[in-house]
């Protein structure tokens, strides 16, 4: 827990009790002072926790509606036992800062772990709270102020006592939000505006989507009350409808509009945060295996060998052979420093295999061979990372007896979706331990740019993996 998180909620629930009494005695409306406190003790805990400022805008709404609810229900239940309206009104507002500060604190502290999970998957380190709150982002919380506020004062004309006569603020709240028809349709509503405006209007400004927002909200809700009110979606008509009835509904309806609208807002930032959080992860992943890739490009062993082989063919006179070695050698460390794209067709990565193959032979003799058996429509349709068949051609021969007393049989077959490299074991004796950190990487590219996995099989007898073969037209990073 946050330090301090625990006081600043007591010392607003006391604030607000306070509020109360001082209001009470002097014989001002404590409404406002109470909504302007509940938005200072969210402000606060998002501050603290450094949540996102449409998070802390949407847990403004959130809280101070549901503070409304709550602090209504908790008086009239107090008003069973107690007969002291003062004492009533201030449990009551006690009990509610409480319960809605512990609750924006909760969710809260699981969205701002996501945002700082991004952050820290992006550049390595962790966002400071407190920075997430910019100056091109204040007119977020500016509109859910204007909200709340527009709402509270919304309250004071409906629910008078010159208004609602004989009816009370939980009757007519509940005949909207009891209303299953009603509840499910706000609830469509706002998922697909929340969505819409995230997914096609991502190039619209915060004004923009805030004005789409309030329309949506105002449209919606006068369209549940006459609904409501007309009897449309219940057979209950006994109250007459009327401007003071449309107004009533309208206020019940926006309440649980701007509910939905900011639970929802919030399961849809948690979505869209671990998806983008799935995304940068998938760029690290991509950016390791480059590094991957570019480390063995310049590998100095297989480089030194390399060298030493010519340098072999050049002492015994073997000039046509030398000159092919080093069209080979060429050949490859232009397709390792040119392939930086996603993928490559099968043949060209068939095409590289078969020279670095050749070059292996040049210091392993005949102590291995490598047995291909792969379709020639596969090679043009299909796909492959590059450099990932090579990697684990040269992982068998890491791993494993080259010569001696047998020959190592690498095996390279390719189906409709899949294709395989596998050989017989044949562990050296003074193998040290396996990182797997090849196989690993080039698990996350497949999985990255396909969702499909690679697998790896082995026992005591075989080592083989199987990797997705793409289509020509792979997901990008």
């Amino acid at each position: 827990m946050k330090a301090g998180v625990d006081k600043t909620i007591h010392l607003f629930a006391l604030l607000h009790v306070a509020t109360v009494l001082v209001c009470r005695y002097t014989g001002v409306s404590d409404e406002i002072w109470l909504t302007l406190l509940t938005i200072m003790m969210v402000v606060l805990l998002g501050i603290r926790l450094g949540a996102k400022v449409e998070l802390t805008a949407a847990g403004v709404i959130v809280t101070n509606v549901l503070g409304f609810l709550l602090g209504t229900s908790g008086a009239r239940l107090l008003s069973l036992v107690s007969g002291s309206e003062l004492l009533i009104h201030s449990l009551a507002t006690f009990a509610t800062t409480e319960i809605i500060g512990w609750g924006i604190f909760g969710f809260l502290t699981v969205f701002s772990r996501n945002s700082r999970q991004q952050t820290s998957d992006n550049t390595g380190k962790h966002a400071p709270p407190g920075k997430t709150i910019r100056k091109q982002h204040i007119l977020w919380l500016a509109c859910a102020l204007a909200i709340v506020l527009l709402f509270r004062m919304m309250l004071t004309l409906p629910f008078s006592s010159n208004w609602i006569y004989d009816d009370n603020v939980l009757t007519i709240a509940d005949s909207i939000f009891s209303n299953s028809w009603i509840l499910v349709m706000i609830l469509c509503l706002v998922i697909l505006t929340v969505r819409y405006l995230r997914t096609k209007c991502r190039n619209w400004s915060s004004l923009a989507k805030t004005a789409a927002t309030l329309l949506s909200a105002i449209a919606t809700s006068s369209a549940m009350a006459v609904a409501a009110g007309t009897g449309i979606f219940a057979e209950d008509t006994s109250v007459p409808f009327s401007a003071q009835r449309f107004m009533q509904l309208f206020v019940a309806a926006l309440a649980l509009y701007l509910i939905c609208y900011s639970i929802v807002y919030m399961i849809d930032y948690a979505l869209e945060t671990r998806s983008a959080m799935y995304e940068a992860k998938g760029k690290a992943d991509y950016a390791q295996f480059q590094y991957e890739q570019l480390r063995r490009q310049v590998n100095p062993h297989f480089l030194f060998n390399s060298l030493n082989i010519l340098d072999c063919l050049v002492q015994d006179g073997q000039t046509e052979h030398a000159s092919s070695y080093i069209h080979k050698l060429a050949c490859i460390y232009r397709y390792m420093l040119r392939n930086d794209s996603k993928s490559v067709p099968l043949k060209d990565e068939m095409t590289f295999v078969g020279m670095y193959v050749d070059l292996l032979k040049e210091r392993f003799g005949d102590g291995f061979c490598v047995v291909t058996d792969i379709p020639e429509d596969l090679g043009c349709r299909k796909h492959v990372i590059p450099c990932s068949i090579q990697m684990l051609i040269e992982n068998a021969i890491k791993h494993n007896r080259v010569g001696g007393d047998g020959m190592l049989q690498i095996r390279i077959a390719a189906g409709e979706g899949h294709l395989s490299v596998s050989n017989i074991r044949r562990p050296k004796v003074s193998a040290g331990p396996t990182t797997k950190v090849g196989l690993r990487y080039l698990q996350e590219q497949y999985r990255f740019m396909s969702g499909k996995e690679i697998e790896i099989l082995c026992d005591d007898h075989e080592f083989k993996v199987t990797i997705p073969l793409l289509d020509n037209n792979p997901l990008t990073v």
